[in-house]
């Protein structure tokens, strides 16, 4: 019985095996074969179709397209300066009185254009000072010396003054601060002080010239020859690289509170 279904399956595949080579085709029996008659019969002149070589029919070979070179690039040009401008330079000649102040006021006028010069003016006002002396005797002065000393009172000696020999006690912006101070000196046991003026309200002067050019060395030269005992130097960097103010302004020049008012030329 077993050899019967071996042989059975045997012949049962190569019944199969025939079957799909299309050895059964004669007897009617085979694959399906896949035509489709129809788009033969709608083919147009097809006598016409050429089908050329392979070695002709193979596509030409791209040729590579390069990127393009993109243009150099120019840098701009940079933009030079007026060379009125790289060469100006800023001068100043400061601490002048008023007559020297006075002195320079005409030659600027005269050498130099409205708005290019300034004569800057400062008020520095006056200090008095809590003052014993003088004491010509050395002895006298030794003796004033102790006497503070043991009283616990702080002094300064004047040297190279017009008041030396002698003791400051104290030096203040205004007259009444200075009495304020005698007072209180004077309980604690001294005798001999008193308030004196150190110094009057002064004015000082400061010239500048923000934009002086090669043109103008000529007329800077006639300033200097005005004051020569004055320096006239180049500003501060700050200064320097400032624009130019106009020609009636103030700037402190002490390091008092200084009070400034525009200057009239």
């Amino acid at each position: 019985m077993l050899r019967l279904i071996v042989l059975a399956l045997l012949v049962l595949n190569l019944g199969v095996f025939a079957r799909g080579q299309g050895w059964l085709l004669a007897y009617g029996w085979g694959p399906t074969q896949q035509r489709e008659p129809q788009r033969v019969a709608q083919q147009v002149q097809p006598q016409a179709v050429t089908v050329l070589g392979a070695a002709s029919s193979a596509p030409a070979p791209e040729t590579p397209v390069s990127a393009p070179i993109p243009a150099p690039v120019t840098p701009p040009t940079p933009t030079a300066a007026p060379a009125e401008l790289v060469a100006a330079t800023c001068w100043q000649m400061a601490d002048m009185d008023e007559k020297q102040a006075e002195t320079l006021r005409p030659l600027l006028k005269a050498n130099f254009s409205e708005g290019v010069w300034a004569l800057d003016e400062t008020r520095v006002g006056a200090r008095w000072m809590v003052y014993m002396g003088k004491y010509n005797n050395p002895d006298d002065l030794a003796k004033k010396r102790e006497q503070l000393v043991a009283l616990k009172v702080k002094f300064s000696p004047l040297i190279n003054t017009a008041r030396s020999p002698g003791f400051s006690l104290g030096v203040f912006s205004t007259e009444e601060a200075a009495n304020t101070a005698l007072q209180d000196v004077v309980q604690r046991g001294v005798r001999s002080a008193k308030v004196v003026q150190e110094r009057p309200e002064t004015l000082h002067y400061r010239l500048r010239l923000p934009a002086v050019r090669p043109a103008d060395q000529s007329a800077l030269d006639v300033i200097k020859a005005a004051l020569p005992g004055k320096t006239l130097e180049t500003c501060p960097i700050a200064a320097n690289t400032a624009p130019p103010v106009s020609t009636a302004s103030s700037v402190p020049a002490s390091a008092e509170p200084p009070v400034s008012r525009p200057a009239v030329r």
